[in-house]
């Protein structure tokens, strides 16, 4: 399947290019994606003994200089030569590609760009049997604590030469290396100690030198260690007392994970934020959040937040003036992701809070009506909605209300919101404001069955005027998909016409799908009634398949090449008689303004376009339309021959880039 020899001239030719031009008008992109796609190529004989050869001869027998070449042929050179090395073992081309290395290794290669020097470690790495040369330039101290110093500015750089150093730590010469890092490097690259097994001494008391990198090791190394949880709990005093709450409750976190004893002190410490009174709560809270939605994923089956979180806790902290609203917010988020998995086990608790959510708070947060409040009820009772009288509330509080709708609609059954739906329809029908309009569709969609007294048809044509006079393509989308499963579920054979003039006049692509999804939906029944409305479908779908879009192209392809294949369909289309609804015309003329196509022709007819499109045409423009849509749902060669294909061009030649 793998490569013909036009195939392999391409790839070689495109090689060419990138390793004997200047790319200063390039995205080195391209050339990073033809790397990462010959991974897999190469693992074809064949072509690994082609690319092979060759760079043997461009790259490692010709003496390239390549550290004088740009940025971009370094890295692609460095990256395919890790991509070779890594596919098979081959001591020969290995020992060429260590001679290449050693001409980077000068005394000064630090000072290396970082990209390269990182692709030049990882390169290093998937060596198998390293030079004494190299081991020597790369394994010795000043080296060792250059590239795990905290201040590297490159991470990348740090985390290439751990896996280059964690590799080789087998060897007694490397450990003994390791060990003899200072303190404040060991410190700071626990990784390469706990990933290797390597012990360290007396870590309780070096908390100081501990950071954000290296605090998940610290804490497990350290819990293997000690046998109280009051020492652990220290050292999370240490870290709070000097301002470090982060590190104090992400410590508090990996230990309750690791520690083989008891843990109830470590939940109490945990937890203990819940408790402040008086003291500034911002600092505390700031990450507090962060990491207690954390331990509430990782660890739920393991407590009950009512053991150590009273009502009066919560209270308090919603009440206080010493914390911002948007931590009172995230506290409550909290509770909502506790309370989904576990309102069961917790059902008191959640009861007793949400008594006095209504009573005392009456689902208002520093005076504002709170969706977080209201989540927080309707997890215990969907009757929530039925309560609110919506001819009362503003704006602001319908979007509150119809968030709380679509959030109860995705866990649990909702009663009782055809009020809510109706105040729904009036806005949408009178107000401006594009950002409601689009969340009440949003509800509308979500819908998971319609109410046909409240989706009547006088309704139910005013929302197809708005659509019609829509111009924010955002918005004409969300009615479109709100309209293809409305009629869906509510089959109305003559609805397909207004889609089909979407189809036909809509530049929005995304527009267009919706309108071609729903043909694919209703295809089958249409055909089983006999409708004539089959007919405007074919031409549109014929129409399409010249459209501008290759999404477009290659969905109308699909539905045409179903119905060519079928020989009773073609009999049937012959006995089918045209429809004569006019659906679009009565609409444009109700309509005080259009935004989607204004022609006068609404719809096309004449299956003589339908009849011309053959298998052979359909094949052809969906094999172009799928190499043109999505470069990522190709399959692996053709993604390789795409990114060739862009080095066909002269350098200045704009196509080169436009292949990309």
């Amino acid at each position: 399947m793998y490569p013909t020899d036009i195939y392999i001239d391409k790839l070689l030719k495109s090689f060419d290019l990138i390793l004997k031009h200047t790319i200063d008008n390039r995205d080195d992109t391209i050339i990073l994606k033809l790397v990462d796609q010959l991974a897999n190529a190469l693992k074809d004989n064949h072509l690994y003994d082609t690319v092979t050869n060759y760079i043997r001869t461009n790259v490692l027998n010709n003496h390239l200089e390549l550290t004088d070449k740009d940025a971009e042929q370094q890295l692609f050179c460095l990256n395919l030569l890790k991509c070779i090395i890594s596919i098979k073992y081959n001591p020969s081309f290995e020992s060429q590609v260590q001679e290449l290395i050693l001409g980077y290794l000068s005394e000064d290669f630090y000072s290396i760009d970082s990209t390269i020097l990182c692709s030049l470690v990882d390169l290093i790495t998937q060596i198998q049997e390293l030079d004494e040369q190299i081991r020597l330039k790369i394994f010795n101290l000043d080296s060792v604590v250059h590239f795990l110093h905290p201040n590297n500015k490159s991470v990348y750089v740090r985390n290439s030469f751990k896996l280059l150093l964690i590799k080789h730590l087998h060897e007694p010469a490397m450990v003994k290396l390791v060990k003899s890092m200072p303190e404040p490097i060991k410190l700071h690259n626990l990784d390469i100690f706990h990933t290797s097994g390597l012990l360290l001494t007396n870590l309780e008391s070096k908390w100081e030198l501990i950071d954000l990198h290296s605090i998940k090791h610290y804490s497990y190394m350290l819990s293997y260690d000690v046998e109280s949880e009051q020492v652990l709990c220290q050292i999370a005093d240490n870290f709070e007392l000097h301002g470090h709450y982060d590190l104090a409750q992400k410590f508090l976190i990996y230990t309750y994970e690791s520690f083989k004893g008891s843990k109830d002190i470590l939940l109490k410490k945990f937890f203990a934020p819940f408790k402040r009174r008086k003291s500034q709560l911002d600092p505390i809270f700031k990450y507090y959040i962060h990491n207690l939605k954390t331990f509430i994923k990782f660890n739920l089956i393991n407590f009950n937040m009512s053991d150590h979180v009273s009502i009066s806790d919560v209270f308090y902290l919603l009440k206080s003036l010493n914390l911002k609203l948007k931590f009172k917010k995230s506290i409550l988020e909290c509770l909502i992701d506790y309370f989904e998995m576990k309102k069961n086990l917790e059902n008191y608790f959640l009861s007793a809070l949400n008594e006095g959510i209504e009573s005392i708070f009456m689902f208002k947060l520093d005076g504002e009506l709170s969706i977080e409040l209201l989540k927080l009820c309707a997890l215990e009772s969907t009757q929530i909605i039925e309560k609110v009288c919506f001819d009362k509330i503003d704006l602001g509080e319908l979007q509150i209300y119809v968030s709380l709708s679509r959030y109860m609609l995705k866990s649990m059954s909702v009663n009782g919101i055809d009020r809510l739906l109706k105040k729904c329809l009036s806005v949408l029908f009178e107000s401006e404001d594009a950002d409601i309009k689009d969340l009440i569709m949003s509800l509308f969609i979500e819908l998971k069955n319609y109410d046909i007294f409240i989706f009547n048809d006088q309704i139910m044509e005013k929302i197809l005027l708005l659509c019609l006079a829509e111009s924010e393509a955002f918005l004409r989308r969300e009615y479109l998909k709100f309209l293809t499963k409305f009629y869906s579920i509510q089959p109305n054979e003559i609805i397909s016409e207004f889609f089909c003039y979407f189809l036909l006049y809509d530049h929005d692509w995304q527009c267009q799908l919706y309108c071609i999804d729903y043909f694919d939906q209703v295809f089958d029944n249409l055909i089983r009634q006999k409708s004539g409305h089959v007919i405007p479908i074919c031409a549109s779908l014929a129409t399409g398949i010249d459209d501008a879009d290759q999404h477009v192209v290659n969905a109308c392809c699909k539905i045409l090449t179903k119905l060519k294949l079928s020989n009773d369909f073609s009999n049937l289309l012959e006995k089918l008689e045209k429809p004569q609804s006019g659906l679009v015309n009565e609409l444009k003329e109700k309509s005080k303004w259009l935004a989607v196509g204004c022609e006068e022709s609404v719809l096309v007819y004449n299956l003589d376009k339908f009849n011309k499109v053959s298998l052979p045409m359909l094949e052809e423009k969906m094999s172009i339309s799928s190499q043109s849509s999505d470069l990522y749902e190709m399959n692996a060669t053709a993604i390789l021959d795409d990114i060739i294909s862009a080095y066909q061009f002269d350098w200045d030649d704009q196509k080169a880039l436009d292949c990309y």
